[in-house]
């Protein structure tokens, strides 16, 4: 009897074909996935890098080199559980309870922390050995310094005002905890001024303390209160005698000009009580050198309350008469 659809016996038969590599495809990944359940079952015996930390140092002693070291441990352990090592556990953290401590240098044997170290591994895991065996750590001990509060530049005052009295801190100084090594460089501790801008009234706040080290170094409090007193400034022009200093009893000395205009700013509580008594311009007769035909003028003294100091002139001309 004569075929009278060849093409679609074509398809049957391709089709057969297809489900029997189909078929085929199924039972070697069931076999591969076998065999890797098989193989990372097995126990193995392996070399891998974890990151070891020291932490909990004894009270009154603070590490001042890494806590942290690299560390090979040798491990027997499943497949599976060394491949998850390697992907995701690869930190261990160690108390330094079982150190020595001494000289500033702190040796701690992972050998006595191994129990600490196996409770954080798989329970069927078993540590053979580590390399180094002994991280060391340098240490210092802490000290306490009393420190004064200062503030590190001027707070940001209207146009117009000024600071008229000093500023008061509460408390003005604080303790300071740390190595000996820092606290030998750290002479003040700064307030935060926290971006106040545009000061017209005295007021009275709470600042936090800027901590330069707040690994290192811990205070005795994080806050202390500014009491800043705001008053309006007004300039004004003096005119104040030059004082003649070592001038020989035997000759007179004649200045020109005998005065110097300041010029100065200050709260105006203070600058109605501000006169040429308060200033002192000092003139040098020892500074005197041959062919010199002006003295340099110096600023002795002046009021403590003043914004802003100009003067002139700082040289004047002289005449010795004997």
């Amino acid at each position: 009897m004569e075929q009278r659809f060849p093409f679609l016996h074509s398809l049957q038969d391709l089709s057969i074909e297809r489900g029997k590599l189909h078929s085929f495809l199924i039972f070697l990944a069931l076999s591969f996935f076998f065999w890797m359940i098989t193989k990372f079952s097995n126990q193995y015996t392996e070399i891998l890098n974890f990151e070891v930390s020291v932490e909990n140092f004894p009270k009154g002693l603070v590490p001042t080199s890494e806590t942290s070291s690299k560390v090979q441990m040798t491990l027997s352990a499943s497949g599976f559980q060394l491949l998850f090592y390697k992907l995701f556990v690869n930190k261990i953290n160690i108390d330094s309870d079982k150190g020595v401590f001494k000289d500033g240098l702190a040796s701690i044997s992972l050998d006595l922390s191994i129990k600490n170290i196996q409770n954080q591994l798989s329970g069927t895991s078993e540590i053979r050995a580590f390399f180094p065996s002994i991280l060391n750590i340098e240490y210092s001990k802490l000290d306490n310094k009393r420190i004064p509060v200062k503030l590190p530049s001027s707070f940001d005052i209207a146009s117009g005002f000024g600071i008229s009295e000093p500023l008061i801190f509460k408390p003005d100084s604080i303790n300071v905890i740390g190595t000996s090594n820092i606290l030998d460089t750290l002479n003040v501790v700064y307030v935060n001024p926290n971006g106040i801008s545009e000061l017209k009234e005295s007021f009275r706040d709470q600042f936090n303390l800027y901590n330069p080290a707040p690994n290192r170094v811990e205070f005795s409090q994080s806050s202390v209160f500014v009491e800043v007193f705001i008053d309006r400034f007004s300039e004004k022009t003096i005119e104040v005698p030059v004082r003649l200093f070592n001038v020989p009893d035997s000759i007179a000395l004649k200045l020109f000009p005998g005065n110097v205009q300041l010029t100065f700013s200050a709260s105006l509580v203070h600058i109605k009580k501000i006169d040429e008594s308060d200033f002192m311009i000092s003139c040098d007769y020892n500074s005197i050198k041959d062919g010199d035909e002006v003295i340099n003028l110096k600023l002795i003294s002046k009021p403590s309350q003043l914004k802003s100091l100009r003067w002139t002139p700082k040289q004047v001309e002289y005449l010795i008469r004997k």
